[in-house]
């Protein structure tokens, strides 16, 4: 029997459990499906967790073909949900591909990390971005370039990222969707637009302003339950805690994070293996981008761009996909713990 790791495991419990506290308050027409997900998302988590992690990354190939199925899927059968092709259906329930498959991607990459055929990631990651989902893409993105990262020598990083820099300045005109755009040139000054593209930050800072230090009380929000704050119950879920739990609830938001973080940094330095420690770095990569930018665009510091927050908001799919991620690393970390015993 494999020893639970407490502290990754009372931190996402937690987690899990304010979000359900915070979706009953403002959106009670999916917390049943998210409070189901989220007993799915456990049991994945202590099956996975009950696996040496390393019989599944023994198929880190087949993983990478899984992936690219599974992003063809949408394209092929998928529904055209908000401008996209992200989900398919599997009876009542949408599953977002490009959540399911960053797990996978992670392991891929893992293995990969010193091949030659390394930068074929850039496949999976063009056909996230083309669904489109801008979000997921830069998730991903940012737990890959950690992981390179962690490879190469300061020299090496700083020419990385000055070419990295010089090709997304240059190109991301291009690339960009024009809704993108707007949200890029309109953060820094929502006021310039506040009835279109500058009205989800003026609204989500309204909100976080509104909780002061205890809250206005679960169901007592105004920009929440009045709905004048989009996306309440997913991208800009922080805000909403922020306004009903106020400067407190926030504050348990951020120690329950920084836990995380903190035992995943614990377990890189200890780990013995460099391919757990190549995982680990990906998976703190991805965390802390995407809690970063989240509560950031949330509070009006980040331009907005549909990343939701881990283990908060509503999604089923992401919600599997973070257990199926921390069931890995709980593997890692009982391996670790039996060493040092």
């Amino acid at each position: 029997m494999k020893r639970i790791d407490w502290w990754l495991a009372i931190p996402i419990i937690l987690l899990l459990s304010l979000g359900l506290m915070i979706l009953r308050s403002t959106a009670p027409e999916v917390f049943w499906y998210q409070l189901g997900f989220a007993g799915l998302g456990i049991l994945i988590w202590i099956f996975i967790s009950t696996v040496d992690h390393k019989i599944f990354f023994a198929f880190w190939v087949w993983g990478f073909i899984l992936s690219i199925i599974l992003l063809i899927l949408p394209v092929l059968f998928g529904n055209y949900v908000r401008g996209s092709y992200r989900w398919i259906s599997l009876g009542p329930v949408l599953l977002q591909t490009s959540e399911i498959v960053k797990p996978l991607l992670l392991i891929f990459v893992t293995m990969a990390i010193r091949k030659w055929y390394l930068g074929i990631i850039i496949i999976p990651l063009f056909m996230i971005w083309r669904q489109p989902d801008l979000g997921s893409t830069l998730v991903l993105a940012a737990g890959v370039m950690t992981m390179i990262v962690s490879n190469l020598s300061v020299k090496r990083v700083l020419l990385l990222f000055g070419g990295l820099s010089l090709v997304v300045g240059l190109t991301a005109g291009f690339f960009l969707h024009g809704y993108q755009k707007e949200r890029l040139t309109t953060f820094l000054n929502p006021y310039t637009d506040p009835l279109d593209s500058g009205y989800h930050v003026i609204q989500s800072v309204i909100a976080v302003g509104s909780g002061g230090f205890w809250g206005r009380g679960l169901g007592k929000g105004t920009q929440s339950q009045l709905r004048f704050l989009p996306e309440r119950h997913t991208d800009f879920i922080f805000a909403t805690t922020a306004e009903e739990l106020g400067f407190t609830g926030c504050t348990l938001i951020l120690i329950l994070y920084f836990t995380i973080l903190w035992r995943i940094s614990t377990m890189i330095k200890l780990a013995s293996n460099q391919t757990d420690k190549l995982f680990l770095q990906g998976v703190l990569g991805m965390l802390i981008f995407q809690i970063f930018i989240n509560i950031g665009m949330n509070i009006g510091i980040a331009p907005v761009t549909g990343i939701t927050l881990p283990f908060l908001s509503y999604g089923g799919s992401s919600i599997v996909s973070l257990m199926l991620t921390f069931g890995f690393v709980q593997s890692i970390s009982s391996q670790i713990t039996n060493k040092q015993v």
